[in-house]
């Protein structure tokens, strides 16, 4: 039976923030530094190594290939960070890039390497040990196995780099894919209809995405109370005892999970539907529940578990163990001409306010899509998971960098394209000489043995190489972003680090 308590809530005690290490320097640290602490540089050998194993096998299998010359490390960072480039510059057909035609052609690109080149490596690359994987049907068969690595990679390095806030968002995304797949999924309601599904969990405030898990269909579940509850236990087990907030929607709610959460030590909130076992049938369809801004809030005994119903458009019902019952903020809502100022109970007002971590999240990694359409469906996981430690470095990068810039605000586009030119660095395997870039810093040809000319954050200040081999006064906004020396990119950067 639901009658009215008031109730305690337990204070929060958990730590927020990034989690970075100690000799971790936030005056200096580059988008590429934030981006080491989740996807670390050790990944990069290795997926070379796994692209060079996967060419010799394939040598093996059918006829050799005269034109695959092995990869290395510098080489699989260039590789990638064309990837990256790509999403921020989209065009339609690969080749486009390696246009002469000045309006579609991408210099920068062009310059790391040929198209041949760029074509071999998309055919070999590999994340994992093409030699070591289990068969289909063998005991030890994983279906994630091409990208398993990559996947406990960033798992690990997700959750040990930063602690959520008090409230955190469960929620699903997709990542597009089309072709024959055994755990694809076919949602007609949400925009991308065919794709992998993927269970997240974000910081509601940050969007910063902490745990995830990638859906293999519904057998891969066992409980007696639904995939939703086994769901969010599992992305929330970590959180035991630190009172967080969860908040998740409809699919996931249902009075068992409320009282799970409980507890685990764990308050939570999400909208509701009716025919929820245990959701009272008085809110269901209530009678004096007709009016826009009417509400109705009950209480089950004396545990802080509520149900509500709210009259907005239509009734909108919750169930939540973190909302008093008698606490009714403001609501703001237009009727034409007309603003209206309606009450509505604390679990509206709060899971509108904090069930957008997900989507925030889906909305950073969507607007630069990393990678290109391909056959393999394991691709495509690689991408989404390498565009997700862009975004959460971005995040880690706003919160805590103190690195002096020219500009006073670095957004999400000047962080990927700082990312990408420290990613390629000095990197060109081109046989013909390099191609001049009017962007400084991505690609240059001045830049040898490691060494990155481009423009460095501050003012202005005196070229080292004129001041002290010179004996002359010169000023530039340039200079090793390696060494963070100023030098003069009229020749100065390739003299300094050769006297």
């Amino acid at each position: 039976m639901f009658i009215i308590f008031s109730l305690q809530t337990a204070d929060f005690r958990g730590q927020t923030g990034p989690r970075l290490p100690d000799n971790f320097d936030v005056q200096t640290a580059s988008a590429l530094d934030f981006f080491y602490l989740l996807f670390r540089p050790a990944m990069f050998a290795d997926m070379a190594r796994h692209t060079n194993n996967y060419a010799r096998w394939k040598a093996t299998q059918d006829q050799p290939d005269d034109k695959w010359v092995e990869t290395n490390e510098n080489e699989m960072k260039a590789f990638i960070g064309i990837n990256v480039i790509m999403g921020i510059n989209a065009l339609p057909e690969l080749d486009m890039y390696w246009s002469s035609n000045p309006l579609d052609g991408n210099s920068a690109i062009q310059n790391i390497m040929t198209c041949n080149r760029f074509q071999k490596l998309s055919q070999y690359f590999q994340v994992s040990d093409r030699a070591t994987e289990p068969p289909r049907g063998s005991q030890n068969y994983d279906r994630l196995y091409k990208v398993k690595p990559v996947i406990q990679h960033v798992s690990e390095t997700f959750l040990m780099s930063y602690d959520l806030s008090q409230q955190a968002a469960v929620d699903e995304a997709m990542i597009k894919f089309t072709g024959k797949l055994s755990f694809r999924q076919y949602m007609p309601a949400k925009p991308i209809k065919r794709g992998i599904k993927i269970w997240m969990l974000c910081d509601s405030n940050s969007a910063y995405l902490s745990k995830f898990e990638v859906y293999l269909g519904r057998n891969t579940y066992n409980g007696e109370n639904g995939l939703g509850y086994n769901v969010v236990t599992k992305l929330t087990d970590h959180l035991r005892l630190t009172h967080r907030h969860i908040f998740f929607d409809n699919f996931f709610t249902s009075v068992p999970l409320m009282k799970q959460l409980l507890d685990n030590g764990l308050y939570a909130c999400g909208t509701v539907r009716t025919n929820c076992v245990g959701f009272p049938a008085e809110l269901k369809k209530p009678n004096n529940v007709k009016n826009r801004g009417e509400f109705k809030v009950l209480q089950k005994g004396d545990t802080p578990l509520t149900a509500s119903v709210w009259k907005d458009k239509k009734h909108v019902h919750h169930l939540s163990t973190l909302s008093q019952p008698d606490e009714t903020p403001l609501a703001t809502r237009r009727a034409g001409a007309d603003v209206l100022q309606l009450r509505q109970p604390h679990s509206v007002s709060a899971y509108n306010r904090f069930m957008g971590g997900v989507d925030l999240h889906d909305q950073l990694r969507m607007k630069y899509d990393v990678g290109r359409n391909s056959k393999k469906w394991w691709k495509y996981l690689f991408w989404f998971l390498l565009n997700c430690s862009i975004v959460n470095s971005f995040i880690m990068f706003k919160m805590v960098s103190r690195r002096i810039n020219k500009r006073k605000r670095i957004n999400h586009l000047d962080f990927r394209l700082e990312l990408v030119r420290d990613l390629i660095g000095g990197y060109s395997k081109r046989k013909r000489s390099g191609i001049v870039l009017d962007y400084p810093g991505l690609v240059d040809v001045q830049n040898i043995h490691g060494h990155v000319n481009g423009r460095l954050p501050g003012p202005k200040r005196r070229c080292q190489y004129h001041m002290k081999q010179l004996n002359a006064r010169r000023e530039t906004v340039y200079g090793c972003t390696v060494c963070n020396v100023h030098l003069c990119k009229e020749g100065c950067h390739h003299r300094y680090h050769n006297q």
